[in-house]
């Protein structure tokens, strides 16, 4: 069954959605509130002297929900394909790279 838009969705639910625009997900969520919530979490992490694995437990999870909100922003993106495109490739990028950083420890 179709989700109906509510017009009470917050920030969070459109964004999961893929209902804000692409530059507001991908720079705005994806880059911006990413980077706030990972620099956040690794104070927290360190401040209570756990090790920076630990930090994947709270990463992975955000950063699923960004790779799911831009995804779909994407998707129905109007613009030009190449800017859709590009973000998924950036995406994909990413998850290869925090992969690769996880497993190696850099």
């Amino acid at each position: 069954m179709a989700r109906i838009k509510k017009s009470k969705d917050n920030f969070f639910v459109r964004f999961w959605n893929g209902q804000l625009s692409l530059p507001m997900s991908y720079w705005g969520v994806g880059v911006g509130i990413g980077t706030i919530y990972t620099v956040l979490v690794l104070i927290i992490i360190l401040a209570l002297g756990m090790s920076e694995d630990a930090m994947w437990g709270f990463v992975i999870p955000f950063q699923i929900y960004t790779v799911v909100g831009i995804w779909r922003s994407s998707d129905k993106y109007k613009g030009p394909k190449f800017w859709a495109i590009l973000a998924k490739i950036a995406v994909v990028l990413g998850i290869i790279s925090n992969f690769a950083s996880m497993l190696t420890g850099y």
